[in-house]
C-alpha cells in the first residue's frame, strides 16, 4: 500500500493566524524527506525557528535550524469509575494534557568546514531561557503548538565531521494564560 500526499495542499488548509513564517507560501520546499526507512515511517524534516524572545534580563535573536525532526505524544485524562454489575468503567474526559514534544536536529556551518560555535552558543541560550519559547514549525504549528517549554536537552558529539553538531532536547507545550486584573475584585 503506498500513500501520496501533497504537502502544499496539506499545509494550505492552516489556519494563518500566527506572525511566523508563512509555510503556505514559501517554507513547504523546506521539508526533506528522508526514505532510507522505505515508504513507511519517513523522516521529514522541516526548519524550526526559535523567534526573538526580548525579557528585561535576556535579549536573543531568532534562530533558524534547518535540518529538524519533531515526535509528538499526547497524554489525556479521563476519569474511570467503576459500577457494580458492569464489566467494563464509565470513563469521563477531563482535559487533554499537554504535548510531549522530542526534537532532534543538527547545526551547520553552512559557510566552511568550522565549528558552528556562534549557532551553537545561542541554541545554548535558548535551551537554557527560563521562559516559555515561541516557535516556528510546520508540523508543531499544525498542532497548534507555537510555545514550549525545555525539559531536558543533550548535544551529542558526531564522530567524523567538525561542521556539524547534533542536538537533542525534550519539550512541553506551552499556552499563554492572559490574566483579566479588576479593581473591584
Amino acid at each position: 500500500m503506498k500513500f501520496n500526499f501533497n504537502v502544499n495542499e496539506i499545509l494550505n488548509t492552516k489556519d494563518i493566524q500566527y506572525a511566523g513564517l508563512n509555510y503556505n507560501e514559501s517554507e513547504s520546499k523546506d521539508f526533506i524527506i528522508d526514505k532510507t526507512g522505505g515508504e513507511f515511517n519517513l523522516r521529514v524534516f522541516a526548519p524550526l525557528v526559535f523567534e526573538p524572545l526580548v525579557k528585561k534580563d535576556l535579549n536573543l535573536a531568532s534562530l533558524r535550524i534547518d535540518a529538524v525532526t519533531v515526535n509528538l505524544n499526547r497524554s489525556k485524562t479521563i476519569k474511570k469509575e467503576g459500577i457494580e454489575g458492569r464489566d467494563s468503567t464509565i470513563k469521563e474526559h477531563i482535559t487533554n494534557g499537554d504535548f510531549s514534544i522530542s526534537i532532534e536536529g543538527l547545526i551547520a556551518n553552512e559557510t566552511g568546514d568550522e565549528y558552528p560555535k556562534e549557532k551553537l552558543f545561542l541554541l545554548k541560550q535558548f535551551l537554557n531561557a527560563p521562559y516559555a519559547l515561541r516557535v516556528t514549525h510546520a508540523i508543531l504549528n499544525r498542532f497548534g503548538i507555537y510555545e514550549l517549554v525545555i525539559d531536558s536537552y543533550s548535544i551529542p558529539s558526531i564522530s567524523g565531521t567538525k561542521n556539524i553538531q547534533k542536538f537533542t532536547a525534550s519539550a512541553t507545550s506551552d499556552e499563554t494564560v492572559e490574566l483579566i486584573i479588576r479593581d473591584n475584585a
